[in-house]
């Protein structure tokens, strides 16, 4: 266990009967000033409720007091070990991005290198790498970090996104995955969070207002972090169009009604653009759109833009999703509140993000999607957001499993007819979703040309025709353990994702400064190896010109229109410096040249790369290392 340096600056105070400057204790402890003030304000929040506190005069420093003593006592007994002692917690990279996230959320001046190097416990070049996790996370929010010398650094951006970031980073999390010291300040805001629900409910209650637990839970959440801002003098400020739009809505009377409650419980004033602030979370959960009251009507935008998704997953992943109406429906309804979420620089959170992201083919499919709505509405959709259309696309590609995998079943069997009947009658009902057509035979009657008009085979007797179609032998009575085998049959699916790539087709450090010298490069090389007839460069190129295959994330996967070699194989090139695909800077690029069978494999690359193409980590890391082996490892963990 190591003393924290809470502990190392209480212990000083405590020694000391009179007041010690922030000076004075960073020199004994050989940190800068600014951190020991920081401690110092940590102190003070701990030693509230507890008996004790640290009284700050101007001109003299900071002086340790007991206004309880046996409160105090109580506390040392019991919870001050928790802040005294820590078991290595830096040692964990995320716990040290959460710390900084919070450090340099919260700090409106800028904070040296120096400093976040002593309170994480780590090096410059450690904490490089952990602020460039930093980065990413709030890129997420449309934050950056900005450096400035002899300064240090500080995050700027719009304080609706500041406030977004704040929320999702220590409001949000699973109670499994909360930063311990995060953890504790939660425990304490539980009762002003409670005041703030409760004072919500009534004025829901009296407006007859409805709306989902998860929206409700989340306006308390920004009106508390709304609450510490103003505190902080970081008010929102809202440009004079929307607000005035805003005016007019019903969400404003009632976040007004929200607003002036408030003030009253907590002693705070709230300008008006925070009581515009709360009408947007109120209005962005209605599934309204502009033009009509009716929940149920589609304007013709949001149908467009439906339409526009659906033929960007056709043709960037060869998925036709085009013929199921059920899907454009569901789509074009969650559209419609969106778009004013978007309107308004909101964001919905999901608690079934962890889960949905585990089906990666339908979050992939989100993902690609969704890339039409950033394009032409100039906003960043959250993986939260995402994700609701990952559940959507589930379902729809479930149902279009359903109608693909169909396939086309022989029974053969050597016993009577009624015998025949019985076993494809038990046929049916174990596998009826999967089956286009069912037939059955006698072992007489089968020969080869029969056979290949079938997807599978399943005879109780041995067959000695030779053929390409799949056979699975099983017993009469089409047991359990048949019933098994015949499943794992017909979902038949190779695990592994390396077997697309090739090391020859590894290509770590290519030169190149137009998207064309890429395509030529690798079709070259796939055509030595592969010996892909003409036209592959000239079919590569015209999908191109069709539609661009960069996806985002600094990748593009560009791929033929038609199979030109017998089997999938993908080329693989790291540029040595990101080029301009056509409207993104790409340096990771999957020249993909699929086999005969297209749509199966073409298919199949996209749902076993799916987590890949998403992680920004694990692209960076692939392009940082540029090693082959690391790369499998990498794109075939999941």
């Amino acid at each position: 266990m190591k003393e924290t340096r809470t502990k190392k600056v209480f212990d000083l105070l405590n020694e000391s009967q009179n007041y010690l400057t922030s000076d004075e204790l960073a020199q004994r402890l050989n940190v800068s000033s600014k951190t020991v003030r920081n401690e110092i304000k940590e102190l003070d929040r701990i030693f509230q409720n507890h008996g004790a506190k640290i009284d700050a005069k101007a001109g003299y420093g900071f002086r340790f007091e007991i206004l309880d003593i046996d409160l105090f006592r109580e506390f040392l007994a019991t919870q001050w070990h928790e802040h005294a002692f820590a078991d290595d917690y830096f040692a964990l990279k995320d716990n040290r991005v959460d710390y900084l996230l919070k450090i340099l959320l919260y700090e409106k001046d800028y904070v040296k290198a120096d400093d976040l190097c002593v309170m994480t416990l780590v090096s410059k070049s450690q904490l490089s790498s952990d602020l460039q996790s930093v980065r990413d996370r709030i890129a997420l929010f449309d934050l950056r970090l900005e450096t400035k010398p002899h300064y240090g650094m500080k995050i700027l951006g719009s304080e609706i996104n500041i406030r977004q970031c704040i929320a999702s980073c220590f409001f949000e999390q699973p109670d499994g995955n909360q930063m311990d010291i995060l953890k504790e300040v939660r425990d304490q805001q539980g009762e002003e969070i409670s005041i703030i629900r409760e004072e919500i409910l009534k004025v829901f209650n009296a407006r007859n207002f409805e709306t989902s637990e998860l929206v409700f839970r989340n306006l308390a959440t920004h009106l508390f972090i709304a609450l510490e801002r103003i505190l902080m003098k970081e008010p929102i400020e809202m440009d004079r169009e929307t607000l005035n739009h805003l005016k007019t809505t019903e969400e404003f009377a009632i976040a007004g009604e929200i607003v002036e409650a408030l003030q009253k419980r907590f002693g705070v004033t709230m300008p008006e653009d925070e009581k515009g602030y709360v009408s947007m979370h109120l209005s962005g959960k209605r599934m309204l759109s502009e033009e009509s009251d009716d929940p149920n009507v589609i304007s013709s935008e949001v149908d467009e833009l439906v339409v526009a998704m659906i033929d960007r997953i056709k043709q960037r992943m060869t998925i036709d999703l085009s013929k199921d109406l059920e899907l454009r429906i569901a789509l074009g309804l969650h559209c419609m509140p969106l778009l004013k979420r978007i309107k308004f620089g909101l964001n919905m959170k999901n608690p079934l993000l962890a889960d949905i992201k585990k089906h990666k083919k339908a979050f992939m499919v989100s993902y690609v999607a969704t890339n039409i709505i950033e394009e032409r509405y100039g906003a960043k959709l959250s993986e939260d957001e995402i994700a609701y259309f990952a559940l959507h696309f589930y379902v729809a590609l479930e149902r279009l499993k359903m109608a693909v995998n169909r396939k086309r079943v022989l029974l053969v069997c050597s016993t009577g007819r009624g015998t025949a009947k019985l076993l494809q009658y038990r046929f049916k009902a174990e596998f009826d979703l999967y089956l286009e057509s069912i037939q059955t035979m006698d072992a007489m009657s089968v020969n080869q040309s029969i056979l290949e008009d079938f997807d599978l085979v399943v005879s109780t007797v041995p067959l000695s025709v030779k053929t390409t179609v799949p056979i699975v032998y099983i017993s009469s009575l089409l047991d359990e353990k048949d019933v098994k085998t015949i499943r794992q049959r017909i979902n038949q699916n190779a695990s592994s994702i390396s077997r697309y790539f090739d090391r020859r087709l590894f290509f770590a450090d290519l030169v190149a400064s137009t998207k064309e010298e890429v395509l030529q490069f690798l079709c070259m090389k796939i055509t030595e190896l592969h010996g892909n007839p003409k036209g592959f460069l000239e079919s590569v190129i015209k999908r191109e010109e069709v539609a661009a295959t960069e996806f985002g994330n600094a990748i593009a996967i560009p791929h033929p229109y038609q199979s030109f070699s017998l089997e999938t194989v993908v080329a693989v090139a790291i540029l040595r410096k990101p080029i301009l695909w056509k409207q993104k800077m790409v340096q990771l690029v999957f020249l993909l040249s699929y086999g005969k069978n297209e749509n199966e494999d073409l298919e199949a690359f996209f749902e076993k790369s799916a987590q890949f193409l998403i992680n920004p980590e694990d692209i960076r890391r692939v392009i940082q290392e540029r090693d082959y082996d690391g790369f499998i490892v990498l794109i075939d963990k999941n």
